[in-house]
């Protein structure tokens, strides 16, 4: 719920929903009652010939009031239109909610992914300022060489500078979480033993999503309500050229003069009855209106026809794609547990001067770069089976 609270692009997506709320209203209104009112004051000076000056104060009021009561469907179908966009923008706020939740858990899968090459990193520097001690150790004892030492400290220097970018990424992907988010609290990065025991034990399998089958994208649906809003064009156009009918009542006031026209009096005229408004001949607007509704409706079905089969591409894509990470997970276990045993047995060989610090420091850098792999496809895997799951079921929940 706090994502939704604070993410800028949720925020401006709900004033875009109240705008569609206020559409339907306003369609609605043209379909209901209207009270007309209106009062007047007059200050009438009358020069009559072969009359004296008179001057005279009047005061008038009205009150109408209308309904329509036949315009062929037009207003229904308006009313109707509005509506579609009302449930159109209701299902873009929850397509970008679904979109808005897997970009923050990529984003902060990104950041997880950061985080760990840091603390690696940081390990292998203390363990090659270790390694050096041990190598000047040996110079002052004449055990190695000046070469041993300089390789060490360009060692060093790499892993330093290689930390200093990594670190630089993840004040960029913070940035980015935050804006994308709005989230302005302390962001907990590091990694819990729960987490360490998910890497090393969750059985990835395959995803099989029962509800494959009833998936939907917001284009698909977008596009459906798009050609029923043509649909409810075609109804208004054609109504254009026929007669309307609408229901009027009135009171109003007016001065009636007396047969000597020296005087006037007041009268109150009341009305009921119907309207009827014919338009005869609109210089082909209504049957332009109607055409082009027409061909936009034909060519929104088939577009309708092109993304669906598009969606189902998709999914199936994703599929694959998720069977593959699946596969690569279980790879990437079996490449850290034997960088672990080419690391315990490279120690044991450099202890006993079996081996240079480069090859020792290689099996180190190993079993770093395989612990981040793993971390990096495990996450991979998780990204696409979020947006598998958020395509699929967003539908039912």
């Amino acid at each position: 719920m706090e994502l939704e609270e604070n993410a800028p692009l949720i925020k401006e997506e709900f004033q875009r929903l109240e705008e569609m709320k206020a559409g339907v209203l306003l369609a609605d209104s043209v379909r209901g009652w209207k009270l007309n009112l209106n009062l007047q004051g007059q200050s009438i000076q009358e020069d009559r010939p072969s009359q004296s000056y008179l001057q005279r104060y009047h005061a008038f009021g009205s009150a109408f009031i209308s309904k329509p009561i036949y315009h062929w469907g037009a207003l229904i179908s308006a009313s109707e239109i509005a509506r579609i966009e009302n449930e159109t923008s209701m299902f873009r706020l929850s397509n970008l909610i679904s979109e808005l939740k897997s970009s923050t858990r990529d984003s902060y899968l990104d950041l997880i992914v950061l985080k760990d090459q840091i603390e690696l990193n940081q390990n292998t520097i203390s363990s090659v300022e270790d390694t050096m001690n041990r190598i000047s150790q040996k110079q002052k004892l004449g055990l190695t060489n000046e070469l041993d030492v300089k390789n060490a400290e360009l060692n060093l220097l790499e892993k330093q500078i290689a930390l200093e970018d990594l670190n630089r990424s993840l004040v960029i992907a913070s940035r980015r979480f935050r804006e994308l988010t709005g989230w302005n609290d302390v962001l907990y990065l590091d990694p819990n033993a729960s987490f360490q025991e998910f890497q090393e034990d969750y059985s990835f399998n395959t995803f099989e999503p029962e509800l494959i089958a009833g998936g939907t994208s917001y284009s698909v649906e977008r596009i459906k309500n798009e050609i029923e809003v043509e649909a409810r064009k075609i109804k208004i156009a054609e109504s254009g050229l026929k007669p309307k009918v609408n229901f009027l009542a009135g009171f109003f006031q007016d001065q009636v003069p007396l047969a000597n026209n020296e005087d006037s009096f007041r009268r109150n005229n009341f009305l009921v009855g119907l309207e009827v408004n014919w338009a005869i001949w609109d210089s082909s607007k209504s049957k332009a209106e109607k055409s082009q509704s027409l061909a936009r409706k034909r060519r929104l079905e088939m577009s309708l026809e092109r993304e669906s089969k598009s969606f189902r591409i998709t999914l199936d894509g994703m599929k694959s794609e998720l069977d593959s990470l699946a596969k690569k997970v279980q790879m990437t276990r079996k490449l850290v547990e034997i960088a672990k045993k080419r690391l315990i047995v490279s120690e044991i060989e450099y202890t006993s001067d079996r081996i240079t610090l480069n090859q020792f420091m290689d099996a180190r850098i190993s079993l770093d770069q395989a612990k981040i792999k793993r971390l990096e496809s495990i996450c991979n895997y998780l990204k696409v089976k979020n947006r598998l799951e958020e395509v699929i079921l967003s539908k039912y929940e």
